[in-house]
């Protein structure tokens, strides 16, 4: 116990959307409060106090990340978006040599709701969470699930 480290892990934010932008973190200090970021679709460096950050960021998460959060392949959801079925996600690039050609697509938090509803239309629903389930997995929040009387389970959510 005693030689145990007591520092609880922070989840390291990397890449963020604001004003609907994708950025990376470049720099984060949070007793100056201040986030240096690169914002890929304006191409510049920028500031942002902290507190705000926290406060409008949505988070950004890959194709793959996406997958797993809809119970779809990541194949399956590239179709889609090259199919023009939903809006292109926005790319990052390379900082350090962005002619390179290397790119990753990323998706927030509305993108992934519009593909969930997207799915929906479809009809492609099975083993989708629902709409319910799916904010719940986007804001880390804990799903607690009871158990019915005829033995299936049913997601129960505390009142905010």
């Amino acid at each position: 116990m005693v030689r145990e480290k007591r520092q609880r892990t922070r989840k390291k934010l990397q890449y963020f959307f604001l004003n609907d932008k994708i950025h990376k973190v470049i720099k984060l200090s949070r007793a100056r409060d201040e986030v240096i970021a690169w914002c890929y679709p304006d191409k510049k460096r920028v500031l942002y106090p902290y507190t705000l950050v926290e406060k409008n960021m949505q988070n950004a998460y890959t194709i793959i990340q996406a997958g797993k959060i809809l119970n779809r392949h990541r194949v399956t959801i590239e179709e889609y978006i090259l199919a023009g079925k939903i809006k292109k996600p926005q790319k990052i690039y390379s900082l350090s040599d962005p002619d390179s050609g290397w790119s990753r697509y990323m998706l927030s938090e509305s993108d992934i709701l519009d593909i969930h509803q997207f799915i929906l239309d479809a009809g492609y629903i099975r083993e989708l969470p629902s709409r319910a389930e799916l904010q719940a997995l986007l804001k880390h929040n804990l799903i607690l699930y009871t158990k019915t009387v005829d033995g299936s389970f049913v997601p129960v959510w505390k009142a905010e």
